[in-house]
């Protein structure tokens, strides 16, 4: 049966959200873990790889000889050509997977917000029945929120270093320099909340791809109208998805860093522990990664369902919508094929006055006669005749 609320606020929202999370634990966890342990599976085997590969620093007051500085060059340069190789099979593979998870969690979360019956591998089955419009969604919202902007920070970043180099070694002097490199910062700030706004606008494509059916690109178009007037609400909401995410990497990893304080931290030095700590470490790291994004991932899925909901009810009637489908009424009766010109008022007034006018002088109908036939006079009674 279908839910119906009335417009809510962030709060009711983020209350809503944690009440449908923890009634259905289970099953969004279910969801969330097999992208967040394939995640930390690639990524965790990067770093490893990265962290083990990389030549130690030389002490304070030694160098290496050329031979060894040269072999530490090559093993640097082949590390990074090894990993960026595996990042153009990795990049794919977890664009994959995130999309997958994000359809699968929107679509159980709106199953269970309409209180119907969903499981795990329901979630999935529609998620891959949809593998490429959900793919390029994702995509969309990495390319145009994340990758463009990146680029263009980069492009910033470089120009105005060189920039702030040559105006500090010409005779300008360094105080135009200093002043040149806070505008760099000034413009690198700028394009970070650009990012982040584009994302905003974008972030509701999901909800729209399930509940209407749309592509990927009119999901994004859709989003970003559905996101006007809201899009500060669905900020507060990640960053406090954010300090979510923070306090419980902290809450998990405080333990195991009391633990390792007292036993590994003590033999091994602080700066073998920045360039190449533990494996055991990093694992431990690692896992706790794991729990973090399968506990956190479907918090935004379940919010953002809710805030489309609720910018459908504000703008289209959305709770209207619902009533309509609980009562049976798959939609609105067809208008009709011609259309109805009424006539002004006053034209509407004086024809009605005409017509009342022409009643009143029409004569009135002649009595019909009726013939009455005359009826026969009863029969007296007549004596009774007896005989002798």
């Amino acid at each position: 049966m279908a839910t119906t609320t009335p417009p809510l606020s962030l709060g009711e929202i983020l209350d809503r959200t944690v009440q449908l999370y923890r009634r259905n634990f289970l099953l969004m966890v279910g969801i969330a873990l097999p992208p967040a342990g394939i995640d930390v599976v690639i990524t965790g085997a990067i770093g490893i790889y990265f962290t083990s590969r990389l030549p130690s620093f030389a002490l304070p007051g030694q160098s290496p000889g050329p031979a060894a500085a040269q072999a530490s060059g090559i093993a640097l340069l082949t590390t990074f050509l090894v990993l960026g190789l595996v990042c153009l099979v990795a990049i794919p593979v977890l664009l994959g997977v995130f999309a997958m998870a994000f359809s699968a969690l929107n679509y159980a979360a709106s199953h269970r917000n309409h209180g119907e019956e969903v499981t795990v591998r329901a979630s999935y089955a529609y998620a891959f029945s949809h593998f490429w419009r959900h793919v390029g969604i994702f995509f969309l919202q990495l390319l145009i929120a994340s990758v463009v902007p990146g680029a263009v920070f980069m492009g910033i970043l470089f120009l105005g270093s060189i920039a702030t180099t040559l105006l500090a070694t010409s005779g300008l002097g360094k105080i135009v320099a200093v002043i040149f490199g806070l505008l760099m910062v000034l413009l690198v700030i700028a394009v970070f909340v650009a990012a982040i706004w584009i994302w905003l606008r974008f972030c509701l494509a999901y909800p729209a791809s399930l509940a209407e059916g749309k592509k990927a690109w009119p999901s994004l178009q859709r989003s970003n109208q559905l996101s006007k007037g809201s899009r500060g609400r669905i900020f507060v909401m990640y960053l406090l998805v954010y300090i979510l995410t923070l306090v419980a990497f902290y809450a998990l990893t405080l333990p195991l860093d009391i633990i390792l304080k007292l036993t590994v931290y003590k033999a091994l030095p602080a700066l073998t522990l920045m360039t190449k700590p533990p494996i055991i470490l990093q694992v431990l790291n690692y896992s706790v990664s794991f729990l973090e994004r399968a506990f956190v991932m479907p918090v935004c899925a379940i919010a953002l369902l809710l805030f489309y909901n609720d910018q459908r009810t504000r703008q289209e009637g959305y709770d209207i919508e619902l009533l309509m489908a609980q009562a049976g009424w798959q939609e609105l009766p067809p208008p009709p094929t011609e259309p109805v010109i009424l006539p002004p008022p006053a034209l509407a007034a004086e024809t009605q006055a005409d017509a009342f006018a022409d009643t009143a002088s029409e004569p009135a109908p002649e009595p019909v006669a009726q013939s009455i036939a005359p009826q026969p006079a009863p029969a007296e009674d007549s004596p009774e005749v007896t005989g002798p």
